[in-house]
C-alpha cells in the first residue's frame, strides 16, 4: 500500500502546474504545466518527480488532466490561448506513448476533462458555452452540449472544472465568473444551474473564494477548489439539482484544482490567479498537498 505524504514539492519555478491527477495502480501524481507545456509524474511514496511528457516544439498550455485507471490512459487538456485553440492529448499512462490528439475548438480552449465509466471524455471550454465529448475508442469528437446560460462574461472565465457524478448519470460543470455549478444528464437533456444553500458559493471580492476552478467528488460530496479555499457541496436532491455549501480556507492559497489519492483530497498549488491574472511573481514552491476532510465536520 502506498504511504502518502502530506505534501509534495514540485521542482520547476515557472511551470504553473495547473492540473493534477492520481493513478492508484502506480502510486503516481501527474501535474501539468500551464507555461512549460510539460507533464511530470510524482511518486507518492518517495516524492520523486520525473518528466512524463516534454514538448518538442512551441509548448502548449496544459491544464486539466485525468487518469483512466481501467484502460490505462492519461487525458490532458492542451490549449493555445493566444490564438484561441483547444484540444486533447491522450497517453498510455504506463509507457508515456501518445495514443491520440484531438482538436476541439479554434474559437476557445480546453480547460478541464472528466471521464465516464466507459472512458468517454467530457471537456469544458472557458470561452464558449460548450462541453465537448470525445470517445477515443470510436474516434468521435463533438459537442456534448452548447447552452447560452453557460456563456462567459466578456474577458472573463466561464466553464472551468468538470466531473461525472459517481452514479455516472450526470455531468457537472463548474463556472468561474460568477461562481456557479451547472448540471446536464449524461444521456442528454437540458442544462440546469444547481441550487445551492448554506455558505455563499459566489463570494464577490473575496481573494480566497475567487471563483470555482477544479471540482472533484470524494465519496458522495463534491469539492470545489478556489484560489484560497475549498467548498464542500453535499447534495440534497437525488438528481443533484440542489446542495448545501460549506466554505473553508486552506493553509496556502494559489490553488487551481484537486484529485483524490488514498481516499484523501489533494490540491495543487499552482499560483494561477497570482501569475496569470494579477501578473505577479509566484509564491514558491509549487506543490501538491493534502486538505484534511475533517475541516468540514
Amino acid at each position: 500500500m502506498t504511504q502518502f505524504r502530506d505534501e509534495y514539492i514540485l521542482q520547476s519555478p515557472m511551470s504553473v502546474p495547473e492540473g493534477v491527477a492520481f493513478d492508484s495502480k502506480t502510486g503516481r501524481f501527474f501535474a501539468t504545466g500551464l507555461l512549460s507545456g510539460a507533464v511530470t509524474a510524482v511518486d507518492a511514496a518517495t516524492g520523486e518527480e520525473r518528466p512524463f511528457y516534454m514538448p518538442t516544439g512551441q509548448p502548449q498550455q496544459l491544464s486539466g488532466v485525468k487518469v483512466d485507471e481501467v484502460r490505462r490512459r492519461l487525458w490532458v487538456c492542451a490549449s493555445e490561448i493566444q490564438r484561441m485553440w483547444g484540444g486533447l492529448l491522450v497517453f498510455d499512462v504506463d509507457t508515456g506513448a501518445q495514443l491520440g490528439s484531438f482538436e476541439l475548438s479554434r474559437a476557445g480552449i480546453c480547460n478541464d476533462v472528466a471521464l465516464d465509466a466507459a472512458g468517454v471524455a467530457y471537456v469544458t471550454d472557458s470561452f464558449q458555452p460548450v462541453i465537448y465529448r470525445v470517445d477515443l475508442q470510436a474516434g468521435s469528437v463533438g459537442e456534448f452540449v452548447r447552452d447560452p446560460q453557460m456563456a462567459a462574461p466578456q474577458g472573463a472565465m466561464g466553464l472551468n472544472g468538470i466531473v461525472v457524478t459517481p452514479d455516472d448519470r450526470f455531468v457537472i460543470g463548474g463556472f468561474s465568473t460568477p461562481s456557479k455549478l451547472f448540471i446536464v444528464p449524461r444521456a442528454g437533456g437540458e442544462v440546469r444551474e444547481i441550487s445551492l444553500s448554506g455558505d455563499p458559493f459566489a463570494v464577490p471580492g473575496d481573494f480566497q473564494f475567487a471563483g470555482a476552478d477544479g471540482i472533484v467528488f470524494v465519496g458522495d460530496a463534491l469539492y470545489v477548489i478556489n484560489n484560497g479555499g475549498v467548498q464542500q457541496v453535499t447534495f440534497t436532491a437525488e438528481d443533484y439539482a440542489a446542495g448545501v455549501v460549506k466554505n473553508r480556507a486552506v493553509r496556502e492559497p494559489g490553488l487551481s484544482t484537486a484529485t483524490v489519492a488514498g481516499g484523501e483530497l489533494y490540491v495543487i498549488k499552482s499560483e494561477v490567479v497570482r501569475m496569470m491574472h494579477l501578473r505577479q511573481a509566484p509564491d514558491l514552491p509549487f506543490k501538491i498537498y493534502r486538505v484534511p476532510l475533517a475541516v468540514f465536520e
